[in-house]
């Protein structure tokens, strides 16, 4: 089930510059503030009532938090409140079983529109939304969802997407002298794992808030330097923050791996306004996962 790609947010000199369409879409993520002015309304109300204010007094600010509630409803479109109670739902694309191994799958021994072996595995985990997004605090339209986090979870899938990553950090000529491998602690766990053993360096979690005194989360001795790794990137805020805890705590960062980046994010400009370059495996649109689910389906199971 292929979809066309909405016109996204367009970049201007390293920044995200959203357009109306990028506006409209961050409605769901907004749509939440009628109800925190209405609930503060509700607080005021109690308190008046509460603190002797009058009846009339804690009436109105009721009064108001019903009225800033209808205005932020009626001035939120249908879609997006639909969208903030029920939510969209990513569909697979594959019809075949994302736990199956890519030798078995039929996807890279076939003639014709053959997948490399990390093109098949993004095929195998590869969802499809019209109009979905991703992003923290931006928002960034894409319509398909790689979920490589899961397809970690296969180990003949995990086994590739160490191999294929492990040699594309080794191409990169990038690892004089460095001694950590460092990931967001929820990013792919298993894949830093795996590909810091294979490079023999230390797998170093960073948390996005202390916990138990401690930023990162690792074993090893003093700080040196440190690569940024991931399975894919898109939003580049977490992986800047990243890299201003990592710098913070005494490593030096320059370079940051991942297999896929998906070009609709900004995560290539902004980490290079932090001195570190992006150097990814593949480069993924939502242009590219479409053809490639029809190069997939065209495939088919073996």
């Amino acid at each position: 089930m292929a979809t066309s790609p909405e016109p996204r947010a367009r970049k201007n000199g390293g920044k995200t510059e959203a357009g109306w369409l990028a506006a409209v879409a961050s409605i769901p993520r907004y749509v939440l503030q009628p109800f925190s002015l209405s609930a503060v309304a509700v607080v005021a109300a109690a308190l008046l009532g509460i603190f002797g204010a009058g009846l009339a007094a804690a009436l109105a600010a009721l009064a108001a938090s019903v009225l800033l509630l209808v205005i932020g409803l009626r001035g939120t479109p249908r879609a997006a409140i639909g969208s903030l109670v029920a939510g969209g739902t990513y569909q697979q694309v594959s019809d075949i079983s994302v736990t199956t191994p890519v030798g078995k799958s039929g996807l890279t021994d076939r003639k014709g529109a053959r997948l490399a072996p990390l093109e098949a595995i993004c095929f195998l985990h590869l969802y499809v939304l019209k109009g979905g997004s991703v992003g923290r605090t931006r928002v960034f339209l894409v319509d398909y969802f790689v979920d490589l986090m899961t397809a970690a979870l296969v180990p003949s899938h995990l086994e590739c997407m160490t191999r294929e990553l492990t040699e594309h950090v080794r191409r990169s000529g990038r690892m004089d002298g460095v001694t950590t491998m460092a990931c967001p602690k929820r990013g792919n766990a298993l894949l830093l794992a795996a590909v810091a053993r294979e490079l023999q360096v230390e797998p170093l979690f960073v948390k996005e808030r202390p916990l138990f005194g401690k930023i990162l989360e690792g074993i090893g001795g003093s700080p040196k330097r440190a690569a940024l790794l991931d399975d894919v990137s898109s939003d580049g805020e977490l992986l800047v923050s990243c890299v201003a805890k990592l710098r913070e705590c005494g490593y030096a960062v320059a370079d940051a791996f991942v297999l896929v980046d998906r070009p609709e994010g900004d995560a290539p400009e902004a980490l290079a306004e932090v001195g570190v370059r992006l150097w990814p495996l593949y480069r993924f649109s939502d242009r590219d996962l479409e053809q490639l689910a029809a190069r997939g389906r065209k495939i088919g199971p073996s």
